[in-house]
Protein backbone atom coordinates (compact mmCIF):
# COMPACT_ATOMS: atom_id res chain seq x y z
CA UNK A 1 0.00 0.00 0.00
CA UNK A 2 2.64 2.21 0.70
CA UNK A 3 4.65 1.82 -2.97
CA UNK A 4 0.89 2.68 -4.27
CA UNK A 5 0.47 5.67 -2.15
CA UNK A 6 3.96 7.10 -3.10
CA UNK A 7 3.66 5.95 -7.00
CA UNK A 8 0.24 7.98 -6.83
CA UNK A 9 1.29 10.91 -5.11
CA UNK A 10 4.59 10.88 -7.97
CA UNK A 11 1.69 10.61 -10.61
CA UNK A 12 -0.09 13.89 -9.08
CA UNK A 13 2.99 15.60 -9.19
CA UNK A 14 3.78 14.68 -12.67
CA UNK A 15 0.29 15.79 -13.30
CA UNK A 16 0.56 19.09 -11.59
CA UNK A 17 3.83 19.83 -13.51
CA UNK A 18 2.18 19.45 -16.50
CA UNK A 19 -1.24 21.66 -15.91
CA UNK A 20 1.34 24.11 -14.60
CA UNK A 21 3.59 24.14 -17.73
CA UNK A 22 0.40 23.99 -19.95
CA UNK A 23 -1.15 27.28 -18.30
CA UNK A 24 1.83 28.82 -18.51
CA UNK A 25 2.18 28.22 -22.05
CA UNK A 26 -1.17 29.06 -22.68
CA UNK A 27 -0.67 32.65 -20.77
CA UNK A 28 2.05 33.48 -22.71
CA UNK A 29 1.02 32.32 -26.00
CA UNK A 30 -2.27 34.89 -25.70
CA UNK A 31 -0.18 37.39 -24.19
CA UNK A 32 2.03 37.47 -27.33
CA UNK A 33 -0.71 37.41 -29.43
CA UNK A 34 -2.85 40.04 -28.09
CA UNK A 35 0.65 42.21 -28.20
CA UNK A 36 0.69 41.00 -31.95
CA UNK A 37 -2.74 42.79 -33.20
CA UNK A 38 -4.72 46.04 -32.68
CA UNK A 39 -8.61 46.28 -31.96
CA UNK A 40 -10.74 48.95 -33.68
CA UNK A 41 -13.88 50.39 -31.67
CA UNK A 42 -16.94 51.05 -32.99
CA UNK A 43 -18.64 54.32 -31.72
CA UNK A 44 -21.69 56.59 -33.22
CA UNK A 45 -23.22 58.97 -30.84
CA UNK A 46 -21.37 60.77 -28.29
CA UNK A 47 -24.00 62.18 -26.27
CA UNK A 48 -27.69 61.69 -27.52
CA UNK A 49 -29.78 60.33 -30.32
CA UNK A 50 -33.19 59.14 -30.44
CA UNK A 51 -32.90 56.43 -32.77
CA UNK A 52 -30.08 54.18 -31.44
CA UNK A 53 -30.64 51.57 -28.94
CA UNK A 54 -29.41 53.32 -25.53
CA UNK A 55 -26.32 51.04 -25.05
CA UNK A 56 -25.27 52.32 -28.39
CA UNK A 57 -25.43 56.12 -27.54
CA UNK A 58 -22.45 56.73 -25.40
CA UNK A 59 -22.55 59.77 -22.72
CA UNK A 60 -19.46 61.62 -22.55
CA UNK A 61 -18.71 61.14 -19.01
CA UNK A 62 -18.97 57.58 -19.94
CA UNK A 63 -16.53 58.06 -23.28
CA UNK A 64 -13.94 60.05 -21.47
CA UNK A 65 -13.95 57.15 -18.81
CA UNK A 66 -12.51 54.82 -21.72
CA UNK A 67 -10.27 57.15 -22.85
CA UNK A 68 -8.71 57.55 -19.11
CA UNK A 69 -8.62 53.61 -19.20
CA UNK A 70 -6.73 53.37 -22.31
CA UNK A 71 -4.48 56.08 -21.47
CA UNK A 72 -4.07 54.72 -17.56
CA UNK A 73 -3.45 51.31 -19.44
CA UNK A 74 -0.65 52.13 -22.04
CA UNK A 75 -2.63 52.36 -25.17
CA UNK A 76 -1.88 54.40 -28.06
CA UNK A 77 -5.24 55.60 -29.49
CA UNK A 78 -4.96 56.13 -33.40
CA UNK A 79 -6.90 56.32 -36.66
CA UNK A 80 -7.93 53.35 -38.30
CA UNK A 81 -4.95 54.63 -41.55
CA UNK A 82 -2.53 54.52 -38.63
CA UNK A 83 -3.58 51.43 -37.55
CA UNK A 84 -3.62 49.74 -41.04
CA UNK A 85 0.03 51.12 -41.65
CA UNK A 86 1.09 49.49 -38.48
CA UNK A 87 -0.48 45.82 -39.68
CA UNK A 88 0.97 46.17 -42.71
CA UNK A 89 4.71 47.38 -42.33
CA UNK A 90 5.31 45.07 -39.50
CA UNK A 91 5.78 47.82 -36.53
CA UNK A 92 5.22 46.81 -33.20
CA UNK A 93 1.56 46.47 -32.43
CA UNK A 94 1.57 46.24 -28.69
CA UNK A 95 -1.20 48.29 -26.92
CA UNK A 96 -2.44 50.34 -30.46
CA UNK A 97 -6.04 50.89 -30.27
CA UNK A 98 -8.42 52.82 -33.14
CA UNK A 99 -11.33 54.62 -32.21
CA UNK A 100 -13.75 54.88 -35.47
CA UNK A 101 -17.08 57.47 -35.19
CA UNK A 102 -19.70 55.80 -37.62
CA UNK A 103 -22.21 58.69 -39.53
CA UNK A 104 -20.76 61.92 -38.59
CA UNK A 105 -22.68 63.52 -36.18
CA UNK A 106 -22.65 66.63 -34.52
CA UNK A 107 -21.94 65.97 -31.28
CA UNK A 108 -18.79 63.91 -32.61
CA UNK A 109 -17.28 67.40 -33.04
CA UNK A 110 -18.92 68.72 -29.69
CA UNK A 111 -18.15 65.89 -27.04
CA UNK A 112 -15.72 63.79 -28.67
CA UNK A 113 -13.26 66.00 -30.10
CA UNK A 114 -12.58 67.90 -27.65
CA UNK A 115 -11.91 64.77 -25.35
CA UNK A 116 -9.62 63.05 -27.52
CA UNK A 117 -7.63 66.28 -27.53
CA UNK A 118 -7.88 66.12 -23.83
CA UNK A 119 -6.40 62.26 -23.93
CA UNK A 120 -3.71 63.04 -26.84
CA UNK A 121 -6.20 60.54 -28.57
CA UNK A 122 -6.91 60.43 -32.49
CA UNK A 123 -10.09 59.13 -34.23
CA UNK A 124 -11.32 58.30 -37.35
CA UNK A 125 -14.56 60.01 -38.49
CA UNK A 126 -16.58 57.80 -41.33
CA UNK A 127 -19.40 60.77 -43.08
CA UNK A 128 -21.82 60.75 -44.93
CA UNK A 129 -21.71 62.70 -47.96
CA UNK A 130 -25.32 63.25 -48.41
CA UNK A 131 -26.05 64.69 -44.69
CA UNK A 132 -22.77 66.48 -44.13
CA UNK A 133 -24.86 70.31 -42.87
CA UNK A 134 -27.80 68.44 -41.96
CA UNK A 135 -30.21 68.78 -38.75
CA UNK A 136 -27.77 66.68 -36.19
CA UNK A 137 -24.55 65.89 -38.68
CA UNK A 138 -21.07 67.83 -38.18
CA UNK A 139 -20.58 70.95 -41.02
CA UNK A 140 -18.06 71.04 -43.28
CA UNK A 141 -16.25 73.76 -41.32
CA UNK A 142 -16.12 70.99 -38.50
CA UNK A 143 -14.65 68.36 -40.26
CA UNK A 144 -12.06 70.35 -41.94
CA UNK A 145 -11.06 71.90 -38.35
CA UNK A 146 -10.56 68.23 -36.91
CA UNK A 147 -8.46 66.88 -39.71
CA UNK A 148 -6.70 69.51 -39.05
CA UNK A 149 -5.78 68.72 -35.82
CA UNK A 150 -4.78 65.19 -37.00
CA UNK A 151 -8.34 62.97 -36.80
CA UNK A 152 -8.99 60.83 -39.97
CA UNK A 153 -11.86 61.38 -42.28
CA UNK A 154 -13.53 58.39 -43.98
CA UNK A 155 -15.72 57.35 -46.03
CA UNK A 156 -19.41 56.05 -45.13
CA UNK A 157 -20.89 56.06 -48.88
CA UNK A 158 -22.30 59.04 -50.44
CA UNK A 159 -25.71 57.77 -49.44
CA UNK A 160 -25.60 55.16 -46.39
CA UNK A 161 -27.26 52.30 -48.53
CA UNK A 162 -25.99 48.58 -47.57
CA UNK A 163 -23.78 48.23 -50.20
CA UNK A 164 -24.58 44.71 -51.05
CA UNK A 165 -28.14 45.39 -52.05
CA UNK A 166 -28.15 47.75 -54.48
CA UNK A 167 -27.66 47.62 -58.09
CA UNK A 168 -23.52 47.51 -58.63
CA UNK A 169 -24.03 50.15 -61.03
CA UNK A 170 -24.16 52.51 -57.79
CA UNK A 171 -20.91 51.65 -56.38
CA UNK A 172 -19.25 53.97 -58.20
CA UNK A 173 -21.22 56.61 -57.01
CA UNK A 174 -21.45 55.38 -53.26
CA UNK A 175 -17.37 54.95 -53.29
CA UNK A 176 -15.69 56.08 -55.60
CA UNK A 177 -17.63 59.87 -55.96
CA UNK A 178 -17.86 59.68 -52.06
CA UNK A 179 -14.48 59.61 -51.96
CA UNK A 180 -13.71 62.17 -54.85
CA UNK A 181 -16.37 64.76 -53.05
CA UNK A 182 -14.50 64.11 -49.59
CA UNK A 183 -11.25 64.72 -50.94
CA UNK A 184 -12.10 68.31 -52.69
CA UNK A 185 -14.56 69.51 -50.28
CA UNK A 186 -12.83 68.30 -47.03
CA UNK A 187 -9.23 67.58 -46.84
CA UNK A 188 -5.97 69.75 -46.55
CA UNK A 189 -3.96 69.62 -49.76
CA UNK A 190 -2.19 66.08 -50.51
CA UNK A 191 -4.58 64.45 -48.30
CA UNK A 192 -6.83 61.21 -49.61
CA UNK A 193 -9.44 59.27 -48.51
CA UNK A 194 -8.60 55.90 -47.42
CA UNK A 195 -10.85 54.54 -44.95
CA UNK A 196 -14.66 53.26 -45.87
CA UNK A 197 -16.72 52.22 -42.74
CA UNK A 198 -19.21 49.62 -44.53
CA UNK A 199 -23.14 51.11 -43.59
CA UNK A 200 -24.62 48.53 -41.40
CA UNK A 201 -21.67 46.46 -42.11
CA UNK A 202 -22.87 45.34 -45.40
CA UNK A 203 -20.72 44.63 -47.91
CA UNK A 204 -19.85 41.87 -50.68
CA UNK A 205 -17.11 40.85 -53.52
CA UNK A 206 -17.64 43.50 -55.77
CA UNK A 207 -17.62 45.85 -52.98
CA UNK A 208 -14.23 44.84 -52.40
CA UNK A 209 -13.46 45.16 -56.00
CA UNK A 210 -14.43 48.17 -56.33
CA UNK A 211 -12.61 49.63 -53.14
CA UNK A 212 -9.37 47.95 -54.42
CA UNK A 213 -10.45 50.12 -57.55
CA UNK A 214 -10.57 53.66 -56.12
CA UNK A 215 -7.57 53.37 -53.94
CA UNK A 216 -8.77 52.41 -50.74
CA UNK A 217 -6.39 50.80 -48.24
CA UNK A 218 -9.10 50.08 -45.39
CA UNK A 219 -12.55 49.22 -44.90
CA UNK A 220 -14.57 48.48 -41.67
CA UNK A 221 -16.69 45.78 -40.88
CA UNK A 222 -19.03 44.76 -38.06
CA UNK A 223 -16.99 41.29 -37.72
CA UNK A 224 -15.91 41.72 -33.57
CA UNK A 225 -12.29 40.13 -33.46
CA UNK A 226 -8.62 41.44 -33.26
CA UNK A 227 -6.58 42.65 -36.34
CA UNK A 228 -3.75 41.40 -36.81
CA UNK A 229 -0.98 41.47 -39.91
CA UNK A 230 -2.02 37.95 -41.21
CA UNK A 231 -5.37 39.25 -40.97
CA UNK A 232 -4.94 42.65 -42.41
CA UNK A 233 -2.67 41.20 -45.50
CA UNK A 234 -5.18 39.01 -46.58
CA UNK A 235 -8.57 41.21 -45.60
CA UNK A 236 -7.56 44.81 -45.78
CA UNK A 237 -11.01 45.61 -46.99
CA UNK A 238 -12.49 43.59 -44.07
CA UNK A 239 -10.66 45.00 -40.69
CA UNK A 240 -12.13 43.63 -37.85
CA UNK A 241 -14.45 46.39 -35.20
CA UNK A 242 -15.36 45.66 -31.77
CA UNK A 243 -18.60 47.90 -31.34
CA UNK A 244 -18.83 49.55 -28.28
CA UNK A 245 -22.67 49.35 -26.43
CA UNK A 246 -22.25 50.98 -23.01
CA UNK A 247 -24.50 52.72 -20.82
CA UNK A 248 -22.85 53.17 -17.73
CA UNK A 249 -24.23 51.14 -15.54
CA UNK A 250 -21.34 48.80 -15.26
CA UNK A 251 -18.19 49.78 -14.19
CA UNK A 252 -16.55 47.09 -15.85
CA UNK A 253 -18.12 46.95 -19.20
CA UNK A 254 -15.51 48.85 -21.50
CA UNK A 255 -12.77 46.74 -19.74
CA UNK A 256 -14.72 43.26 -20.11
CA UNK A 257 -15.46 44.10 -23.80
CA UNK A 258 -11.98 44.20 -24.91
CA UNK A 259 -10.85 41.14 -22.72
CA UNK A 260 -13.70 39.43 -24.42
CA UNK A 261 -12.78 40.28 -27.49
CA UNK A 262 -9.23 39.42 -27.51
CA UNK A 263 -9.95 35.53 -26.15
CA UNK A 264 -12.31 35.37 -28.69
CA UNK A 265 -10.26 36.31 -31.54
CA UNK A 266 -7.26 34.01 -29.66
CA UNK A 267 -9.82 30.92 -29.85
CA UNK A 268 -10.39 31.50 -33.35
CA UNK A 269 -7.50 31.65 -34.94
CA UNK A 270 -5.87 28.59 -32.67
CA UNK A 271 -8.75 26.79 -34.19
CA UNK A 272 -11.21 26.21 -31.07
CA UNK A 273 -14.65 26.96 -31.29
CA UNK A 274 -15.51 30.50 -30.40
CA UNK A 275 -18.99 29.05 -28.80
CA UNK A 276 -17.90 27.07 -26.40
CA UNK A 277 -16.01 30.36 -25.28
CA UNK A 278 -19.48 32.20 -25.54
CA UNK A 279 -21.30 29.98 -23.38
CA UNK A 280 -17.92 29.53 -20.94
CA UNK A 281 -17.31 33.21 -20.32
CA UNK A 282 -21.12 33.62 -19.13
CA UNK A 283 -20.27 31.67 -15.73
CA UNK A 284 -16.70 33.35 -14.98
Amino acid sequence: MKGLGKKLVAILGVMALALAGAWWWLRHDYASYCASGGFVLEYHSIGSHPDWPQGMVIAPAIFEKHLRYLQENGYHMVTVAELADRLATGKTMDKYIALSFDDGYTDNYTEAFPLLKKYGAKGTFSVINSKIGGNIYMTADQIQEMERAGMEIASHTFSHNRLADIDPKYLDWEIGTSKYDLEKRLLSKHKSITTLAYPCGSYNEQTIAKLKQYGYKAALTGNEFLNTPQWYKEHPMEMCRLIVMDDGKNAYTFAALLHKGHWRSYLRDRGIDIRFWENFSSFI
